[in-house]
C-alpha cells in the first residue's frame, strides 16, 4: 500500500482526533465539573445564607414572643393581685356585716320577751290610770263637800248673824 506523503494515515488521522476529543471531552468534563461546583458553592451559599436569616428572623420572633409571654404573665400577675385584692375587701365587708348581725344578736331583745315585756308595761300603765281615776274622784268628792261643807258654814254664819241682829234689834230696840 503506498501512502501519500502529504499528510498522516489514516491510522494517525483517527488516533489524533481521537485524542484530540478525549482532551475535548476531558475539557470539557473538567469544565462541566467546575461549572457544577460553582453552582453547587453557589447554592450552598445561598443556603447557608438563607439558612441564617432564616434563623435570625426565627431568634427575633422567639425573643419576641418572649418578651410578649412575659407582659401577658406580668399582667396577669397583676390582675390576680388585684382581684385578690378586692376579694379581700369584699369578704372584710362581709365580715364586718357579720360580725355587726352577731353583735345585734348578743344585744338585741328577742321579740317574744319584747312582748312579754310591752304587756306588763300596759298592764301596769292600765292599774295606774285606774287609780288616777279613783283619786280624780276622790279629790273631786272632796272639792264638792268641801264645797258644800263652806256652804252650809256660810249659811249657818249668815243665819246666826240675822239672829243676831234680830235679837238685838228685839231687845234694844
Amino acid at each position: 500500500m503506498a501512502q501519500p506523503e502529504d499528510g498522516p494515515t489514516l491510522e494517525q488521522y483517527v488516533e489524533t482526533r481521537l485524542n484530540l476529543l478525549t482532551e475535548a471531552l476531558k475539557t470539557s468534563q473538567v469544565a462541566t465539573d467546575l461549572r457544577y461546583q460553582q453552582r453547587f458553592e453557589a447554592q450552598s451559599e445561598a443556603l447557608t445564607a438563607a439558612f441564617s436569616s432564616q434563623q435570625t428572623a426565627m431568634k427575633t420572633a422567639f425573643d419576641v414572643a418572649e418578651k410578649a409571654v412575659n407582659a401577658a404573665l406580668a399582667a396577669a400577675d397583676r390582675a390576680v393581685s388585684k382581684a385578690e385584692l378586692a376579694s379581700d375587701k369584699r369578704f372584710e365587708g362581709v365580715n364586718e356585716f357579720r360580725a355587726t348581725l352577731a353583735d345585734q344578736q348578743r344585744t338585741l331583745i328577742p321579740r317574744a320577751e319584747v312582748v312579754v315585756m310591752h304587756n306588763a308595761i300596759a298592764d301596769k300603765v292600765n292599774e295606774l290610770v285606774k287609780r288616777m281615776d279613783v283619786i280624780h274622784a276622790e279629790r273631786a268628792g272632796l272639792r264638792g263637800g268641801w264645797g258644800y261643807a263652806v256652804g252650809v258654814v256660810g249659811f249657818l254664819l249668815a243665819l246666826g248673824s240675822l239672829l243676831m241682829i234680830g235679837i238685838r234689834f228685839v231687845k234694844g230696840g
